[in-house]
């Protein structure tokens, strides 16, 4: 008798584990910029916002960026051609293996895509490129639009910062089952 309550028992925390799971890992492919601190700013296309309400946005991870920012004078701009998460490269040497990398010291390199302007390149030739800070997730620098200019990620006057939000960076849901 009491074996049947253990294994009735084991069966709903293992739906409920593997549901708490799923979750997790939704929650950890939406965007993962702080709420507060998601414009950039460009002369000639105006804000770019890095994390739309209502849409997933851009997600930094470890080593390269997914998903897509809003500007609204030119439309979406696609980050990567990847939406998988976890660890990922773009090789940028063809139409659908194009995005945005991030090296360890969090400088970033590579092309992003906007229908209405072309390429974006976050580390154009001979200039400072777009960097994020690895310890406080703060963007900083230029990248470059053929079509629009510059892109300028962080500014004292007027204040505006595309910042990344630590807390969901990283999201791990231990599960532990134990047999009775």
């Amino acid at each position: 008798m009491l074996r049947q309550v253990i294994t009735h028992i084991k069966y709903p925390v293992l739906v409920m584990g593997i549901v708490l799971c799923l979750v997790g890992v939704a929650y950890a492919a939406t965007s993962n910029i702080d709420p507060d601190d998601k414009w950039a700013w460009s002369k000639n296309v105006g804000w770019v916002n890095f994390a739309p309400e209502g849409y997933a946005g851009v997600t930094v991870y470890a080593d390269h960026l997914e998903g897509y920012a809003w500007a609204e004078n030119i439309g979406w701009i696609r980050l990567g051609s990847y939406e998988g998460g976890g660890s990922h490269t773009y090789t940028n040497d063809a139409a659908d293996t194009y995005g945005v990398n991030r090296d360890p010291s969090g400088n970033l390199s590579g092309h992003a895509w906007s229908k209405n302007v072309g390429w974006i390149n976050f580390n154009p030739d001979g200039d400072e490129g777009v960097t994020i800070n690895p310890s406080t997730g703060s963007f900083d620098g230029y990248a470059w639009a053929e079509n629009v200019g510059w892109i300028h990620f962080r500014n004292v006057a007027p204040a505006y910062n595309v910042v990344t939000s630590f807390k969901r960076q990283h999201i791990f849901l231990p599960l532990v089952l134990r047999n009775y």
